[in-house]
């Protein structure tokens, strides 16, 4: 009998100790820096596709390792897009960038090797970007 116990307790104790502890992160900010080619956006609950990209360039926000943050335009197909350089910092669920000489505080909501939605709550109704690192 004792060891039927044991034998039971050993097995609650392995379902209880094998739960959820290897579900990757809703936000890892090792993946941060690289591209990110704007998708939509979210105000008031609805999704706005982004119009932005042309067949000659889509548009990107890059975020590289020395804190240097890049917003590129492409427009009207010219041959160098408009490129706006600023710093960021990205701490938790953080994301504060500072481009031509404007602050925004972002509330990181996803970011994984392949999708990035950052949260602007400084502006009501509050927006939602959704970026992809995949062009």
């Amino acid at each position: 009998m004792k060891k039927l116990l044991l034998g039971l307790g050993f097995a609650l104790f392995c379902l209880v100790s094998c739960g959820d502890d290897d579900a990757a992160p809703a936000v890892n900010l090792e993946n941060i820096n690289k591209k990110w080619y704007a998708v939509s956006y979210k105000i008031a609950g609805q999704t706005i596709p982004y119009d932005g990209n042309l067949a000659c360039g889509k548009d990107y926000l890059e975020f590289l390792a020395n804190g240097t943050a890049r917003d590129v335009d492409y427009y009207d197909c010219q041959e160098d897009p408009d490129i706006l350089t600023g710093v960021y910092s990205a701490a938790n669920e953080t994301l504060i960038t500072t481009i031509d000489d404007e602050t925004i505080t972002y509330t990181i909501l996803k970011l994984n090797s392949g999708t990035l939605e950052i949260e602007d709550k400084s502006v009501t109704p509050n927006i939602t970007y959704v970026y992809t690192s995949t062009p």
